[in-house]
């Protein structure tokens, strides 16, 4: 009997999917196998475009329009507020509905951010199209995350996460670079048609994926049901600790991402193409991070504690990156903040998967997506208000050592938490 045939609700379908005959769930690992395999690639090709794109549009903003630290910030703001908003009614609908058809519609979207990107003769037209991009990852990340805990066993889930961050990482390198490159011999708008070209591979990947949706509670679309998945990781001491240590984080992070092609320009003196080099190195080093976590054993009860390792490194990076403030030194210091980075989602994600109930997933994980966003929209907005009185390497210098404190406080109070520890309220 075919997969289709048995569909997505059969309970050999959803703990083993993709066995082949004589094979158990223990004997196999589905990192990148069956259907998981469609979901990697629409992965990879979405993160070969989005770079290629995204890294072309800050440096257009920079060095194309002259903008100021206001007009930067206005742009991560234009990513964030759809990034919370559509992340938080898709966390809702995803775990009523299909998590394959919402990928498909966000990577539709993200692929209409770059004609706009490219039509863009002002700032406003780069806005719209960050405006854009926040809404398809704010419909990609939570359907990608439930589509996943349902398609890979839960003793895999770290290493399948992690097989993601090595698609998502190697992307990164390879378009950066290869935007970079095509700015530096060619112009803007040859890297957004090469985005182009790549950004209608990642639909064609979802349609091959079978439907498949959680078994369990079909809630109505409704802002209770949202408290209470928000409940349910305020309840839960690990969720609960790294909640605070992503917010915190990445509030910092925000501030660094905003500010760096100020920094890269007025610092550094370097032009529009070092800015993708230096996102490609970034992506070099969250490319082994992922690798090393995918090939990893026993991570299973050990999420948090890894989750919290790389804000920590995160912050290092940048901190030596801004502090020297040489561009050899600052490639390495990229790699060493990205690192960080692959330790830092697909953990959360997996323990996410691991310790939530099914149909709660979704919305969990939005919540997490949310919180995290409009932390980056609090720090986008504070840079907004504070504008020109910014200094810039002074105040990433500062972002980078708080990134590391924030990772370390982390670690030591997950530590002090048991595993498998609840409260002894439960959510509504």
């Amino acid at each position: 009997m075919t997969i289709e045939e048995r569909g997505p609700h059969d309970p050999a379908f959803v703990e083993a999917p993709f066995l082949a005959q004589g094979e158990t769930a223990r004997s196999v690992r589905p990192v990148f196998h069956g259907p998981f395999r469609w979901v990697v690639l629409a992965q990879g090709f979405s993160a070969l475009a989005f770079f290629a794109y995204f890294g072309t549009m800050f440096a257009e903003a920079a060095y194309r329009f002259d903008a100021s630290t206001s007009d930067l910030a206005v742009l991560g703001a234009a990513l964030s507020v759809p990034f919370i908003l559509g992340s938080l009614l898709q966390g809702l609908v995803v775990d009523r509905w299909s998590p394959k058809w919402m990928s498909l519609i966000g990577y539709v979207l993200q692929f209409a951010a770059v004609p706009v990107a490219l039509a863009a003769t002002s700032l406003p037209g780069l806005w719209a199209s960050g405006f854009l991009v926040g809404g398809a990852f704010a419909t990609i990340e939570p359907s990608r995350s439930a589509i996943t805990s349902l398609l890979v066993p839960q003793e895999d889930l770290v290493r399948a996460n992690g097989t993601l961050a090595t698609a998502f990482q190697l992307s990164l390198v390879l378009g950066s670079l290869g935007a970079g490159w095509l700015l530096h011999v060619w112009s803007a708008h040859a890297a957004y048609v090469a985005a182009a070209g790549v950004g209608f591979l990642p639909p064609l990947c979802m349609l091959v994926v079978p439907d498949v949706r959680q078994r369990g509670e079909r809630p109505a679309v409704s802002l209770g049901h949202l408290r209470r998945g928000a409940a349910t990781a305020w309840h839960h001491p690990q969720l609960r600790i790294l909640a605070m240590v992503t917010v915190f984080g990445w509030f910092m992070v925000n501030v660094f991402f905003v500010l760096e092609p100020l920094f890269v320009k007025d610092v550094l003196g370097r032009g529009g193409d070092n800015l993708l080099y230096l996102w490609g190195a970034h992506g070099a080093g969250a490319l082994a991070g992922a690798i090393a976590i995918t090939r990893a054993r026993r991570t299973s009860g050990r999420e948090a504690m890894l989750t919290c390792a790389g804000v920590a490194l995160i912050g290092l990076g940048i901190f030596v990156y801004t502090a020297v403030a040489v561009y050899t030194v600052a490639l390495v210091a990229s790699a060493v903040s990205g690192v960080g980075f692959a330790l830092l989602f697909p953990p959360l994600l997996a323990l996410i998967q691991r310790v939530v109930p099914e149909e709660q997933r979704g919305r969990v994980t939005s919540v997490f997506v949310s919180l995290q966003e409009s932390a980056g929209l609090a720090s986008s907005l504070t840079l907004l208000v504070l504008g020109g009185v910014v200094a810039v390497r002074p105040t990433m210098v500062a972002a980078g050592a708080l990134l590391v404190l924030i990772g370390l406080v982390g670690l030591r109070a997950v530590v002090r938490v048991p595993e498998g520890a609840v409260d002894d309220r439960t959510p509504a």
